[in-house]
């Protein structure tokens, strides 16, 4: 079922442990290249939706704009999860903000400490980014086959296990809160209220999901740049759309709606520039 090619060439990189956790599959895994490519390799072969991919280590763990995300081996809670949702395809971007709303709400019931979300996929703590999510979608014509969600939270880092080009702007689960954190705890938790938000947002769509991400967010009213080629827009983040989208607004009052720009906060608030 498992496409070895998508696996590391080293043998013991393609041994796994299948466990029964919470009413899914979860494949686990010490060392893979990427969960998300396992996990499309399992969808395609018809997986059900909450299958799991779990590893220890990814050698090549992508974020946004092909971004790489390193974490140790064993500090991190790194993971996919297949996704069949029965939703219009244009809305499949409404998932990366749900499931923000759901690693952020973890990470307080565990921790104790509040977890902000930055749109779309960022979850940040103290202004320090400690977890990203990549959604990608695969399709059957015009209708999505399925989604893979890929999340990875620095869970057991020390300072000096960040990457070094990004430790004033990165932190973790341990450097907040002093103490080890369990990954296996922190996953059950977050399967808990991921069945619990999914459920009611396959219920009750985008208005459920919206004040839910409203509630945890900290990007609206914030001054935000978005890059655009070789240029910056700066303006004031003032609403989520129902395409999961960041409507701004500019100092010449006209909005403009993103999808899937890069967008950085600004410290102040968005009265204090314009």
């Amino acid at each position: 079922m498992i496409n070895e090619n998508y696996c590391e060439n080293n043998k013991h990189s393609l041994r796994f442990k299948k466990i029964h956790l919470q009413g899914r599959d979860v494949y686990i895994y010490r060392k893979v290249t990427s969960t998300n490519i396992i996990a499309k390799s399992l969808a395609a072969n018809g997986a059900p939706d909450g299958t799991i991919v779990l590893s220890s280590f990814q050698t090549a763990g992508k974020g946004r704009f092909q971004r790489q995300w390193v974490c140790p081996p064993g500090k991190g809670l790194l993971f996919s999860m297949i996704l069949r949702p029965d939703i219009d395809s244009q809305f499949i971007p409404q998932l990366t903000l749900l499931s923000a709303v759901v690693v952020a709400e973890s990470i307080q019931k565990i921790c104790g400490c509040e977890a902000g979300i930055k749109w779309p996929n960022d979850i940040l703590i103290n202004g320090q980014k400690v977890c990203g999510i990549l959604a990608q979608n695969t399709f059957s014509g015009s209708r999505s086959e399925f989604v893979v969600l890929g999340i990875g939270i620095n869970v057991n880092l020390n300072k000096d296990q960040l990457p070094a080009e990004c430790r004033e702007t990165t932190t973790s689960l341990f450097l907040t809160t002093g103490s080890k954190i369990s990954r296996f705890e922190l996953l059950k938790q977050l399967l808990t209220i991921w069945d619990r938000h999914y459920h009611n947002f396959l219920q009750s769509g985008y208005s459920y999901l919206r004040s839910q991400w409203l509630a945890k967010n900290i990007t609206l009213g914030r001054i935000v740049s978005i890059k655009k080629d070789s240029y910056t827009l700066r303006g004031k983040a003032a609403d989520i759309s129902p395409k999961g989208g960041l409507i701004v607004v500019f100092p010449d009052g006209s909005r403009e709606e993103y999808l899937a720009e890069d967008v950085s906060l600004g410290k102040e608030e968005y009265n204090a520039r314009f």
